[in-house]
């Protein structure tokens, strides 16, 4: 009970997320999705995490949404930047070994789905601190040069410095 009363605070994010997954909005869409996302939040933290996530994890609020907003954003640009360069045949294509400043795999793993996300890079594999990455506008292999590049200012909302 105290597991299902401690992420009942998560319900309005899990509706919203169902309602939207489902395209409807009535009573019976929000019952379903709160039932299902807490009760999947419930399994998942038991089950699953085991532990101590929510320290280890935590962004807050308003980073994650402003982290989101920005994610969105670069999505569209860097698509309509895909598509014109499909479109006049101006593409290089090769593969980039970039490094990162973040040191927690969180924000490691976020960086390279962000990656991956937008349009015209993928993040083919992840080694530590090292991410190598499919560049569809590949204007150096360099990575002082592409790093920055390809990550945007991703690294530096989710926290990372200059080394």
């Amino acid at each position: 009970m105290k597991a299902f009363l401690h992420h009942l605070r998560f319900a309005p994010l899990v509706v919203i997320v169902w309602v939207i997954l489902e395209e409807e909005l009535s009573v019976r869409t929000i019952v379903v999705g709160a039932v299902l996302g807490i009760l999947t939040l419930v399994i998942v933290d038991r089950y699953v995490l085991r532990g101590d996530y929510e320290r280890l994890y935590a962004m807050g609020p308003l980073r994650a949404a402003r982290y989101a907003a920005a994610l969105f954003v670069q999505i569209y640009l860097a698509g309509f930047q895909a598509l014109h360069r499909l479109i006049t045949g101006r593409v290089n294509v090769d593969i980039v070994d970039i490094t990162t400043t973040l040191e927690d795999d969180f924000r490691i793993s976020l960086l390279a789905n962000s990656i991956t996300l937008t349009p015209g890079t993928v993040t083919l594999e992840r080694r530590g601190e090292h991410l190598r990455v499919i560049w569809l506008d590949c204007v150096s292999r360099d990575p002082e040069v592409a790093g920055p590049m390809i990550k945007g200012g991703f690294e530096r909302m989710l926290g990372g410095g200059r080394r």
